[in-house]
């Protein structure tokens, strides 16, 4: 976990006080010097949070080192306490347009099931997606393996840092660009440090909107209220 314990160790000796916690069905939110995100990562086993309704007495510190953790659930909430002390810098607007233009004639992967899929998959040259639970044409997360070195553009989700698959999938892409993407990943250049060309985030630019879409069972990114993307490319 070289990737996760470096971005713990970028945030180290920042301690603002925990100012709130949100666990949604789909999202997660934490408050700190910012308001970070992540997707609220389920599993099939019995949810249990380690001191689970008083989260917001928490130091920061505790909250960022469970993104460590192998159960879903408290490393999503690890991502979004780290998150929460990461100013959100970056260009605004959305990569969409970006990997559109990028992808005519290219072969491309996506890890995750993103709603713009179909769009891609009808200009490129070849596209895959992959996922844990494959549908469909879908294939399977381990043919990561053969198919990422031979892409041009991996877009990637950010939820693969929660599930800690994401370093290993910057590797396995290196042949190509690297779009790190959602609402859980860390604007944070450590990312370029492990593979990551492009890393699309948020920011949250209205607690209350924010705080309303995660605790009432807003499921679909794009439906979030109160945040905008924000984009960070790497220097070449």
């Amino acid at each position: 976990m070289k990737l996760e314990e470096a971005l713990i160790k970028s945030v180290n000796g920042i301690e603002p006080q925990v100012k709130g916690v949100w666990i949604g069905l789909t999202w997660t939110a934490v408050e700190s010097s910012f308001i970070g995100i992540s997707h609220t990562y389920n599993s099939k086993t019995t949810i249990n949070i380690e001191n689970a309704g008083d989260l917001s007495s928490c130091t920061i510190s505790n909250l960022t080192n469970r993104i460590l953790s192998w159960i879903p659930i408290e490393a999503s909430l690890g991502v979004a306490a780290i998150n929460s002390l990461i100013e959100p810098r970056g260009e605004i607007g959305n990569i969409k347009d970006f990997i559109k233009d990028k992808s005519r004639g290219k072969t491309v992967t996506f890890i995750g099931r993103f709603p713009f899929y179909a769009d891609i998959s009808a200009i490129a040259k070849k596209s895959y997606l992959l996922e844990i639970n494959p549908e469909g044409d879908e294939l399977p997360s381990f043919a990561c393996e053969e198919l990422l070195p031979q892409s041009d553009i991996n877009v990637i989700s950010g939820t693969s840092l929660i599930n800690h698959s994401l370093q290993r999938l910057l590797e396995l892409g290196q042949n190509g660009i690297n779009i790190v993407l959602g609402p859980t990943t860390p604007l944070s250049p450590v990312l370029f440090e492990y593979g990551a060309d492009i890393i699309a985030g948020v920011r949250v630019v209205d607690k209350h909107t924010l705080v309303k879409s995660v605790t009432q069972g807003v499921r679909m990114s794009k439906f979030i209220n109160g945040i905008e993307p924000v984009c960070l490319f790497k220097k070449i």
